[in-house]
């Protein structure tokens, strides 16, 4: 079925239009203060940020997304520069460089969601409570751009940030490769009647797997699936090494990793598509 998808819509925060009120720092512990909404598309933007609100004692930032379009989201990229009260910035600018929002951006992916159902991705028609942790400084002004946002049909919109696109295409992507090489090497212990220590065995091909990619692709650039594939095994490395303490026998070991088989194998079918995000909008 075609669906219509709305273009995710810049937001400028504190924006001096008329008959707009010039936003001043929210006091402690008081509800997200509404933002301007002017010089935004007449058509109905997919996902904005509402609002915003700034909690100095637990020093989070929390910004309000609301998902407007038809589709639920698997992934949005915020780009976001915040004025604090002492007049610095986040990110620090210069005198006389320019102002570019996307020097500090956030990348939050919620793919994995859709695989839990005792937890929910950001569903159409929805808002969700994006909090930044580690606000050393009182905030007096932000401005902030949802400029990409990734739905669970599969489609994009981008808005003028194509690195931060493909960034997320090739990270998912090198999750898959990681998922997909863990049962390779699983199915092959498996296989073999003769292995009687399974998990050390998968570990023993891992390992060094793993080490020599990351030797190789450490430095290499995000937006480049292979070179996330090593930092994405870590993890199954780690919990392979867990299931290993156990002390588990032969049987119970082989039991285990098959079950650890079968929820990849669902995982990686509902992945797949996800890797091959096509972008509706892109302006």
């Amino acid at each position: 079925m075609k669906k219509i998808l709305m273009l995710c819509a810049a937001l400028a925060f504190a924006l001096r239009a008329s008959g707009q009120t010039t936003y001043q720092p929210p006091p402690l512990e008081v509800p997200a203060i509404p933002t301007a909404q002017s010089n935004l598309p007449n058509t109905l933007p997919g996902v904005v940020i509402e609002s915003w609100h700034c909690d100095a004692q637990h020093k989070t930032l929390t910004l309000r997304l609301v998902n407007h379009s038809h589709s639920d989201v698997t992934a949005f990229n915020i780009s976001i520069a915040e004025k604090y009260a002492d007049g610095s910035t986040n990110p620090s600018y210069a005198e006389g460089i320019p102002h570019n929002l996307q020097d500090h951006q956030i990348m939050e992916d919620m793919l994995n969601l859709m695989n839990q159902p005792d937890r929910k991705a950001f569903a159409a028609g929805t808002t969700h409570d994006y909090v930044m942790y580690g606000e050393e400084k009182d905030i007096a002004d932000i401005q902030a751009v949802v400029d990409v946002v990734a739905y669970a049909d599969g489609s994009a919109d981008v808005l003028d940030n194509d690195p931060a696109f493909r960034n997320l295409v090739a990270e998912r992507k090198g999750r898959l490769l990681a998922m997909e090489k863990v049962n390779e090497v699983a199915k092959r212990v498996l296989s073999d009647p003769m292995v009687s220590d399974p998990i050390s065995a998968a570990l023993n091909e891992l390992l060094p797997f793993t080490e020599s990619l990351n030797a190789k692709t450490k430095n290499g650039s995000p937006e480049v699936a292979e070179n996330n594939v090593a930092r994405n095994l870590q993890g199954d490395i780690q919990n392979l090494q867990r299931m290993q303490q156990e002390k588990m026998s032969g049987t119970a070991q082989r039991e285990s990793l098959a079950r650890y088989v079968e929820y990849y194998e669902k995982l990686i079918a509902l992945m797949k598509p996800h890797c091959e995000l096509v972008p509706l909008r892109q302006l």
